[in-house]
């Protein structure tokens, strides 16, 4: 191992740019997500609709949290 004993540390390994996601892989994380947010919405509407206001609120709740977490 280096450095044991009092011996030279050595240099440490040179870091590797990181790689940025391409604009291919942006566009479809963007889809994705907004897939999800009417997935959301639509299931928001449909319960309240049919009568089960609890359940839609919940959906929003959760809703909300992830986009929280997305945004931040």
């Amino acid at each position: 191992m280096v450095g044991v004993n009092d011996d030279p540390m050595g240099h440490p390994p040179a870091a590797a740019p990181m790689a940025r996601g391409s604009v291919t892989t942006r566009r479809l994380l963007g889809t994705l997500l907004f897939l999800i947010g009417i997935a959301a919405i639509a299931g928001i509407v449909v319960t309240t609709t049919i009568g089960q206001p609890t359940v839609a609120l919940i959906i929003a709740l959760f809703a909300g949290a992830f986009f929280s977490r997305v945004a931040c």
